[in-house]
């Protein structure tokens, strides 16, 4: 399971409307979700370069 760190996450709603539905929450802890596992990602060096990708693609495309 990922993790946010509460002051991402509180600064995220406050910038948010006040009336808010329970989806519009749910929603913005995914995408911090998805951007922190990105983050960690990019700093573990747990990524493909997009020439990398273009390599693997023409390779699988023949």
């Amino acid at each position: 399971m990922e993790t946010i760190p509460k002051s991402i996450l509180i600064e995220s709603l406050e910038a948010m409307p006040d009336n808010l539905e329970v989806e519009q929450v749910i929603e913005q802890i995914i995408l911090l979700s998805k951007i922190e596992r990105s983050r960690k990602q990019l700093d573990s060096g747990e990524f493909h370069t997009h020439k990398e990708v273009k390599n693997a693609y023409k390779k699988w495309l023949e």
